[in-house]
């Protein structure tokens, strides 16, 4: 009797089970991005700080570095802007006179006061620009071509500090909403120090062993606002971390993207063993070194047609 009783609930306490779990992991998503989120536009006043400061003070000087580069700009135009610049930067000067951000503030609002005053374009804020050199077909293909995911590395050749300095400074050009570059990568190296970083991802224990140096890509999640921008994070994040491999592969680094499609608590645990801090989500891991010299196996990974992927409208 009891087991004719138990067998139909199987499924639905199971689809109970995994609606609640969704549900509560939905929740702390929710009240992480609720807590550390900026205000959006029409909400932010003087009480702003922190990196939320940051993100308003970035999103307005961009705006107007943006809408000076137009080859016609409005004129006059960002009312709201310059007051809320006009509000802010006193704020900033007092909470922190020496960050980069407040200088770049205070100079788009003098730009703006110019331009809507009848003057010039500011050369500083809005500076001109040459079209890209050309880079033949032959050499675009073998730079993509040529990068794989890497799960065989030379243990004896760790990855110089320099080497990811420099991968990372190439990074910091990766696009980002209005500027406010929100990507941090937190560099391990050394056998003992990536294998206990490595543990918290599944899907690297066949080659660990091998790996000398662990990156985990975050993006500091203070520097969006408001409910239009809460998925905004995993955007940039992936974009900057894309950004970072195609750095390391120029630079001869080979690498190997670990998803990171974890539980909030695995999340936390992962933050107290790399000390990250609460405000960063963790967008990916990747494990970085130099692939041997003799040549080594990779998966084939075939590649979708471009029909596939392409539609023309």
């Amino acid at each position: 009797m009891f087991d004719t009783i138990k067998k139909p609930l199987r499924g639905p306490v199971r689809r109970a089970k995994r609606g609640w779990l969704m549900y509560s992991e939905f929740l702390r998503d929710y009240r992480r991005y609720r807590d550390s989120a900026a205000p959006s536009d029409d909400a932010v006043t003087d009480v702003v700080s922190g990196v939320n400061l940051e993100a308003q003070l970035t999103k307005d000087y961009h705006r107007v570095e943006k809408g000076l580069s137009l080859r016609q700009p409005k004129q006059p135009f960002g009312a709201a802007v310059e007051k809320r610049l006009a509000m802010l930067i006193p704020v900033a000067g007092a909470q922190a006179a020496e960050a980069p951000y407040l200088r770049f503030a205070e100079d788009a609002k003098g730009a703006l006061g110019n331009w809507n005053g009848g003057g010039a374009v500011d050369d500083e804020v809005s500076p001109q620009a040459m079209p890209a050199p050309l880079f033949g077909a032959v050499e675009m293909d073998r730079f993509f071509a040529t990068r794989h995911s890497v799960r065989d590395f030379d243990e004896t050749r760790p990855v110089e500090p320099a080497t990811i300095e420099e991968a990372v400074r190439l990074t910091t050009y990766t696009p980002s909403v209005c500027n406010r570059q929100a990507g941090r990568v937190h560099a391990f190296s050394g056998a003992a120090d990536s294998a206990r970083i490595l543990v918290h991802q599944n899907g690297n224990a066949g080659f660990r062993d091998q790996v000398r140096s662990v990156l985990v890509v975050t993006v500091e999640r203070g520097l969006f606002a408001g409910a239009t921008e809460r998925n905004q994070r995993w955007v940039d994040g992936g974009l900057f971390a894309m950004t970072l491999v195609w750095a390391l592969h120029g630079l001869g680094v080979s690498s190997c993207m670990l998803n990171w499609s974890m539980t909030n608590a695995q999340s936390d645990a992962l933050r107290r063993e790399a000390g990250i801090p609460d405000s960063e989500d963790i967008i990916c891991m990747i494990a970085i070194g130099y692939a041997p010299e003799q040549g080594f196996r990779v998966a084939r990974s075939p590649r979708r047609p471009v029909g596939q992927v392409l539609t023309t409208h």
